[in-house]
């Protein structure tokens, strides 16, 4: 040892800069936007189409349509996964209500309503019907009469 007293909490610095941090928030910094993420285009039987923004990363999917005051028609966003799995979403953070199609193999497995959690506990959690490697969310209504088994298509813009 060099003589100085040192801190026995190795984490005790990263909590330091969290609150350094919050600070500067409850100062008036801007938050962090979100990243731009890339553009596609998804066509669901019977012929709807949405411009889309495609969530295919950890952070874009966490972040989601969270905070966002509308979703406009023909819009939305395609989370992508590299491979198929069960899936569990919610509505924490969520302004609008939205349509969700839980999609495998390019073909729809359910499609449900959700609403903005709004409680102040913890938000349920709505788990898919079966393994996805894709969920699409519109504004909500936007996929009613899309049925099991409609074909997907998704295009990268």
């Amino acid at each position: 040892m060099d003589g100085v007293q040192r801190y026995g909490h190795p984490w005790l610095p990263t909590a330091f800069a969290l609150m350094a941090g919050a600070a500067l928030v409850g100062c008036g910094a801007a938050a962090p936007s979100p990243p731009a993420l890339a553009a596609g285009e998804v066509t669901v039987e019977p012929g709807l189409r949405f411009t889309v923004e495609i969530a295919d990363t950890y952070d874009a999917r966490s972040l989601g349509l969270s905070g966002r005051t509308e979703v406009p028609p023909g819009s939305g966003m395609l989370f992508v996964y590299d491979e198929q799995a069960p899936r569990s979403y919610w509505m924490a953070g969520m302004l609008v209500p939205l349509d969700l199609a839980w999609i495998a193999d390019d073909r729809v497995l359910a499609v449900q309503t959700l609403q903005p959690c709004v409680t102040d506990g913890p938000c349920p959690t709505h788990p898919s019907p079966g393994p996805v490697d894709a969920v699409l969310e519109v504004r909500a209504g936007a996929l009613a009469g899309v049925g099991v088994g409609a074909a997907v298509t998704a295009e990268r813009g």
